[in-house]
């Protein structure tokens, strides 16, 4: 599908949409914002309540021959490069790698494009190839700070290192928590179906340990950061579930609402050490602003509204 649309008077993209797509569901017309086809005047936004002006040219693309610019395409990001490693925020519904059927739509395309794209203006061989490393990994859906390594035994040493990490998130969880902080620890099991179960130890499970801090409580949402004793798959997404408070928009764990089309969990900050000059480095994002809209008062002890670099 190819169209391009102007609004005709002020208001928001989702609601737009839907007013002009009338021929679509409305759960296809938020996949297809969700999933990156849609972009303002240029450039991709998946933020279902992004302002739209008269005359902003609004154009969809589900097409699978998209030209791939990762500015425009991907909105990359770049937190910080240097000749080891690059880290980049993630926007939600962009893959952390390839699978069988998406092969471009993912983070590690776009900075291998990025990287290529910057040799290139080097008059250095144009040809497209295999730059980073995979480090670690962010769901789809979830959107923050991730990790490439620009060589092989730099991806080595930050994974020799991966448990020594300091990975914080956000997470709006639906509800009013019981306890504003605790630890949550339970073993993690991944099913045939690809869904992680939490229980006693058994066969093939592996020890999960996530701490968590209410920041701001509230009965319909609740903002909570979650630092990670471990790193398993859906780790945190399980553990919310486990507190009877999911993440609001993971339906596969529970939630029963889904405010902003995508899992409203953000990797904020992550805090290591550099693998070659042995620096201490801590990166921090900015919650996106379709889920502060959610918590919009002053957070207690972490403002994630400004993000920030330090290295000591």
């Amino acid at each position: 599908m190819k169209r391009t649309l102007k609004p005709n008077r002020q208001g928001k993209l989702l609601e737009f949409l839907f007013s002009v797509l009338t021929d679509l569901s409305k759960t296809r017309v938020r996949e297809i914002l969700q999933h990156r086809y849609v972009s303002v005047n240029g450039r991709i936004t998946t933020r279902f309540d992004h302002p739209v002006q008269p005359n902003d040219e609004i154009r969809i693309e589900t097409s699978k021959t998209r030209a791939v610019t990762p500015d425009a395409r991907f909105n990359l990001e770049i937190i910080y490069e240097d000749a080891a490693i690059i880290i980049i925020t993630k926007p939600a519904g962009l893959l952390t790698i390839a699978t069988e059927k998406i092969q471009r739509e993912t983070a590690i395309f776009a900075c291998n494009d990025y990287l290529n794209k910057k040799a290139a203006g080097r008059k250095l061989r144009p040809d497209y190839k295999k730059r980073v490393f995979v480090v670690h990994r962010l769901d789809r859906d979830v959107s923050g700070l991730l990790i490439f390594a620009k060589t092989a035994s730099a991806k080595f040493r930050l994974q020799q290192q991966w448990a020594d990490f300091t990975k914080e998130y956000l997470a709006v969880a639906e509800g009013r928590l019981n306890k504003n902080s605790g630890v949550i620890s339970s073993y993690l099991k991944e099913t045939k179906t690809l869904r992680v179960i939490s229980g006693p130890k058994r066969e093939d499970s592996r020890k999960a340990v996530t701490h968590y801090e209410v920041l701001k409580p509230g009965d319909t949402y609740s903002l909570v950061k979650i630092r990670l004793e471990t790193g398993r798959k859906h780790q945190i997404r399980v553990h919310m579930a486990d507190l009877g408070n999911p993440i609001a928009g993971d339906e596969i764990y529970g939630a029963k609402t889904n405010p902003v089309g995508r899992i409203a969990l953000h990797a904020w900050k992550i805090a290591f050490k550099h693998p070659v000059s042995g620096q201490n480095l801590a990166f921090e994002s900015p919650l996106p602003g379709e889920l502060e809209k959610l918590i919009p008062e002053v957070y207690n002890g972490c403002d994630p509204k400004e993000g920030s670099i330090h290295a000591k």
